[in-house]
């Protein structure tokens, strides 16, 4: 593929003018991406300043939640407010020793969805889980949220959504704010903020600060004797947003933020005390050149820097002896320009953009590990003839040095046949790339005893585990192991929203997404220990199907009732065509009378799904007393969490979490005019734990204010 010719064409495209001339005639790589149209979300339409893709103009389904709202919700991090959104479940990773709590949607884990600030990629994943809780909700805007494969849009790694968390946009008075809330388990969330215009407001400085500190918690005393199941932490976090306008056409933007988290857990299962230590580093920075040519074009270029580093080690505590250290590191450096151009009065839009990455990694196990270049190019085009009809259509290229490339297309329509009614539907491919954990990771979790060894370096470092004495056996089907191939998906949603009046929003969405060359974990072995031996192969088929509903009811100026529910269908079609045929490595089930042939209602799906889920909150506002209330609910029904028959797959006979609601209550109250706010909540009020769900806290009271000095703040929060 000739890069010299069509980059530069691209941006032409775009522009409509001979700006693409500034574009390198070696610059290398292409990528694709896609944007679709039109889901009205709930909730105020912002203009971004950071990139130039237009959510509004995403036909895949589409949530945002403003920053009022996580105000009112009390949250503190960012897997707070995530996990009272429908169809959105929490699950933590036993391996990361329960520090890393990542998300699905549409029954996609969290290795399969794109977390970014504010447009750009945020590293960093403990065992292919992105841990939310890493983020905290200072200084959040809104969170845009797209559901269902985005690799044409966004990149390899939204295969199964993406969440884009858009911090404060706007600064036009000088001011400034401190908060501060102390409650259980001596859990202190501590921020301040400050923010000015200068040079006649040619300029814009934001800067801000957070510091959270909580004791961790204990919700397996029957097995676990001394320590938490959630460790203690305390972390830091800073960061800045600073623009300058250069003139009337170009505005400079730069954007940091530097944070740490220190933890050590002491636990033990009735043997020797044990200390577990885990120290993370997150730095990222970009720097963009926004430029309006005309009233209908614009270009963004920015470079962006990312670091995340790792330092874990494991002792006895009696004795000091190290059982297990390991270090590690990603980098990622990406540059890339976007454009946007508008045609006949925005009948017709193009927004695309291409550019490359480079990442580098470092374990301290491993050696050798190659770095990887990526490079993309992408362009949606959206035509919207009459306010009835829209159409959007994407095409993206993504290429990577280890792994090839690839060319995802997406074809999205909106349909508006009444006032109080939209129909939109979209299909898109995905593509996801192997991750550094599944190719060459080597890690042993010295708690449990299991060994965890990437498929492309197998062979190689099982050799080493066996001089070692550490592996008993090695399993026939280990031969099977090879360098693995890219996952590919297609994603098909179908929604409808209807409007009853002003304030009275219905939204129904159906999803099927359809996953090849999965990349499966499989015990390929027994360890001396006689604990297993794990590594990845592409086997797998798997499908999520469902349905999504959401409604919203403003009854009243200050009265907001929001409800919403998923069903969920997650299933290996490996697993089903074995139990249907009769044999395979599926066919069997081992329940309390022996082992028998399986039959099709034996299999429950995927784990960590749960069948049905839902939420309702009530928002509600009391001017006179200038007091704020919110009451929230969640639900989620019964999901799979072991395979103890080690049949590969979750039946009826294996172990499941039960069914659970979570309740939660905050109130606020305003003084001092508007400048200072009092608050207090309670989350989880039946104080609901289960030892199959380590991170999940018992009743949390809460209380602390938060005070508010200079002008009244302009942000989307008020």
């Amino acid at each position: 593929m000739c890069n010299r010719y069509i980059f530069p064409a691209l941006l032409l495209l775009l522009t409509g003018n001979t700006y693409a001339t500034a574009l390198p005639a070696d610059t290398t790589g292409m990528q694709k991406i896609q944007q679709l149209k039109g889901v009205d979300v709930q909730a105020q339409y912002h203009r971004k300043t950071d990139d130039l893709i237009d959510v509004k103009k995403i036909a895949a389904p589409t949530l945002v939640i403003e920053g009022k709202t996580i105000e009112q919700m009390g949250s503190r991090r960012l897997d707070e407010v995530l996990r009272e959104q429908a169809g959105m479940a929490i699950v933590s990773d036993l391996g990361a020793g329960n520090r890393s709590i990542g998300i699905q949607m549409q029954g996609f884990s969290s290795a399969y969805i794109l977390i970014l600030l504010n447009g750009l990629p945020v590293s960093g994943r403990f065992n292919e889980n992105f841990d939310i809780s890493r983020i905290s909700v200072q200084d959040i805007e809104r969170i845009e949220i797209v559901r269902g494969a985005s690799s044409s849009l966004y990149g390899s790694e939204a295969l199964g959504g993406v969440i884009n968390i858009i911090t404060r946009q706007q600064v036009k008075q000088t001011g400034g704010q401190v908060s501060a809330i102390y409650g259980a388990y001596r859990t202190a969330d501590i921020s301040a903020s400050g923010e000015t215009p200068f040079a006649r407001k040619k300029g814009t400085l934001h800067l801000s600060g957070n510091y959270y500190k909580t004791a961790g918690f204990n919700v397996n005393t029957m097995y676990l004797k001394e320590g938490q199941t959630a460790p203690p932490y305390h972390s830091f976090s800073g960061q800045t947003r600073a623009s300058w306008q250069l003139n009337s056409n170009n505005t400079l933007q730069l954007g940091a933020r530097a944070a740490n988290r220190h933890s050590v857990m002491t636990r033990s299962y009735g043997a020797q005390p044990f200390s577990d230590l885990l120290d993370e580093t997150d730095v990222n920075a970009a720097l963009s050149l926004r430029t309006t040519i005309n009233h209908s074009t614009r270009l963004l270029t920015r470079y962006y820097f990312t670091h995340y580093g790792t330092d874990q080690e494991v002792k006895v505590v009696e004795t000091g002896k190290r059982l297990q250290e390991n270090k590690f590191s990603q980098q990622l450096q990406r540059l890339e320009i976007q454009g946007n151009k508008e045609f006949r009065d925005a009948e017709f839009e193009l927004t695309g953009g291409l550019g490359g990455e480079l990442q580098h990694m470092n374990n301290s196990a491993v050696a050798g590990i190659p770095n990887q270049q990526t490079y993309f190019a992408y362009i949606q085009a959206n035509y919207t003839p009459t306010a009835k009809y829209s159409l959007i259509t994407g095409l993206r290229y993504d290429g990577n040095s280890l792994y090839g490339g690839k060319v995802n297309p997406t074809l999205g329509m909106e349909y508006k046949p009444f006032r109080w009614l939209q129909v939109k539907g979209s299909v898109g491919q995905g593509f996801k790339a192997p991750t550094y954990a599944q190719a060459y990771q080597v890690f042993t979790n010295i708690t449990q005893g299991y060994t965890v060894v990437g498929a492309n370096v197998f062979n190689t470092a099982v050799e080493e585990l066996k001089k070692t004495g550490s592996v008993q056996a090695v399993w026939s089907n280990a031969a099977l192991i090879k360098p693995l191939e890219a996952e590919t998906s297609v994603s098909w949603n179908l929604g409808s929203k209807f409007i009853f009046g002003e304030g009275y929003t219905l939204s129904v969405n159906g999803f099927y997404n359809n996953i090849n060359h999965l990349i499966n974990t499989e015990q390929v072995g027994i360890m001396r220990n006689g604990q297993q031996l794990f590594s990845y192969l592409n086997l797998g088929k798997v499908y999520t199907r469902g349905l999504e509903a959401s409604i919203e009811l403003n009854l009243l100026p200050d009265l907001r009732i929001m409800g919403g529910y998923q069903y969920l269908v997650a299933r290996s079609r490996d697993v089903e065509d074995s139990i249907a045929a009769g044999n395979g490595a599926y066919g069997k089930v081992r329940t309390d009378k022996g082992i028998r042939a399986a039959v099709k209602s034996d299999y429950f799906g995927l784990p960590n799904r749960s069948r049905h889920m839902a939420n309702a909150q009530v928002y509600y506002t009391y001017r006179p007393w200038k007091l704020s209330a919110s009451v929230r609910g969640n639900y989620r029904s019964r999901y799979g969490f072991l395979d103890i028959d080690n049949n590969g797959y979750i039946d009826n006979y294996d172990v499941f979490v039960r069914g659970f609601v979570l309740l939660s209550v905050s109130l606020q109250k305003t003084l001092l005019k508007e400048k200072l706010t009092l608050k207090f909540l309670v989350d989880n009020i039946t104080n609901y734990t289960d030892y199959l769900v380590p991170a999940q806290p018992g009743r949390m009271f809460m209380g602390g204010f938060s005070y508010r000095f200079g002008g009244k703040s302009e942000s989307s929060r008020k």
